[in-house]
């Protein structure tokens, strides 16, 4: 199989005293708010404080609904548990308005 793998690094930081946790890759399926809020849930009583999600929305995919998916997803997620931001890249999606 030659598709991009999902990675979860573990790395020690402040000279061991803490983890440092990053997960990077391609998720194929649609997110299920079951798992999604087990997720949260478990890194929350790691972290001991709400998860920082941070949504990046690039605007290339004009059909694409993906925001919608992972809204929907975090909507159903007690708050206390993240805070969601989205972040905007670029957005080609919308013209500029010509005088």
């Amino acid at each position: 199989m030659d598709a991009p793998r999902l990675t979860f690094t573990l790395q020690p930081i402040y000279g061991g005293a803490y983890t440092e946790i990053s997960l990077q890759g391609p998720v194929a399926t649609v997110p299920q708010v079951r798992e999604v809020r087990q997720l949260l849930s478990m890194l929350w009583r790691w972290q001991g404080c709400p998860v920082d999600v941070v949504l990046c929305v690039d605007g290339t995919n004009k059909g694409a609904c993906w925001m919608e998916i992972w809204e929907d997803a975090f909507g159903h997620v007690p708050a206390h548990l993240l805070d969601v931001r989205c972040r905007v890249l670029r957005n080609p999606l919308v013209t500029e308005a010509k005088p």
